[in-house]
């Protein structure tokens, strides 16, 4: 058996290839850690759009457009307008949480309202979120 794998593996790393297979290859886990993938993955959902000046408040009737993003921040979907905030400690954005907030600016959504995090498994408090602002990012021509 051997004698037949030998030429194989021989000839894969003469083509500047590893002996790995193709689909182990394909199938292998993204690089970085989960905060840097995260970032990957908000980096993805912003392509196109352009960053305005920060915000301190924004209109947020809906608050289940709110999504945490582990280790990143908050991003409220505002139909045509996405809203980053970043905690000051992204660390306290843990895989399980959720947040809720409580606003002191009716249906807005502000820097000082009070973002607690909770685990969605326990339902335990798990952090209290400070951030400084919502960054607008449109895309062109989108007012």
């Amino acid at each position: 058996m051997m004698r037949f794998i030998a030429p194989i593996l021989a000839a894969a790393l003469a083509l500047g290839g590893t002996a790995m297979p193709l689909a182990a290859q394909d199938d292998a886990p993204p690089r970085g850690t989960r905060a840097e993938r995260n970032e990957a993955r908000l980096a993805q959902r912003l392509e196109g759009r352009t960053a305005g000046e920060m915000v301190s408040c924004v209109y947020a009737p809906n608050s289940n457009r709110l999504e945490t993003i582990e280790g990143v921040g908050f991003v409220y979907d505002g139909g045509n307008t996405l809203y980053v905030a970043r905690p000051r400690d992204p660390s306290v954005l843990g895989p399980n949480d959720i947040v809720l907030v409580r606003r002191y600016g009716g249906g807005q959504l502000c820097r000082q309202d009070l973002m607690q995090t909770v685990d969605r498994l326990s339902g335990m408090l798990s952090g209290i979120v400070a951030i400084d602002g919502f960054v607008p990012y449109t895309k062109p021509g989108d007012s």
